[in-house]
């Protein structure tokens, strides 16, 4: 329908307009809190890497997220993927916003959630309003986040975020949905090697 392409073209725009417009305004240089390796959550805290991957020819888009103790120790994982394919910060968001929404439904209180989208981290730090589908997602979040007031959310490099990524490229080997109470083989040296 018209009215559909012309409101998809509207978001699209929104969201190219969004993403531009954050990486011009470049607040935060480098800092000590762009993790180049894992480290492991606070005492008394949990630590939720998340990640999306976009598989190339599959029409997928698919989330990986994994909640970790202050030992380093695997707590709990999920996957989801879903037959659209939507803009890397919109997968993004979307996956922040299911690990926050799992945190919550497991109790959690005390989580630092880690992502390797500098755009994303700096939206939700920055607060960013707006229209466009990835700006209704970052709300989303920021709303859970008022709730939770000990939900923090980090950027870290891609090398500190390689569980997360790893579930995230693997998530088309399960049910479209999938949680894991024990450590999935796929991530085991993994998790294993940043315990260290």
């Amino acid at each position: 329908m018209p009215r559909q392409i012309g409101r998809h073209a509207f978001d699209t725009w929104n969201d190219w307009y969004s993403v531009h417009k954050l990486q011009s305004n470049n607040v935060s240089e480098t800092t000590e809190a762009d993790l180049v390796r894992w480290e492991k959550a606070t005492l008394d805290w949990v630590k939720c890497n998340v990640d999306v991957a976009f598989v190339a020819g599959s029409g997928r888009t698919s989330t990986g997220l994994c909640f970790r103790d202050n030992s380093g120790q695997f707590m709990a994982g999920m996957t989801q993927w879903q037959h659209t394919v939507i803009s890397f910060v919109e997968g993004e968001a979307w996956a922040l916003l299911l690990a926050m929404e799992e945190a919550r439904h497991r109790g959690l209180h005390r989580v630092q959630f880690e992502s390797d989208s500098k755009v994303l981290v700096e939206a939700i730090h920055m607060k960013h309003r707006g229209n466009s589908e990835f700006l209704s997602i970052v709300h989303d979040i920021l709303s859970l986040m008022s709730s939770f007031i000990n939900f923090e959310v980090k950027f870290v490099r891609r090398q500190a975020n390689l569980v997360a990524h790893t579930l995230a490229r693997a998530a088309n080997s399960w049910a479209s949905f999938h949680k894991f109470e024990n450590i999935p083989f796929c991530i085991e040296r993994l998790v294993f090697n940043e315990m260290q």
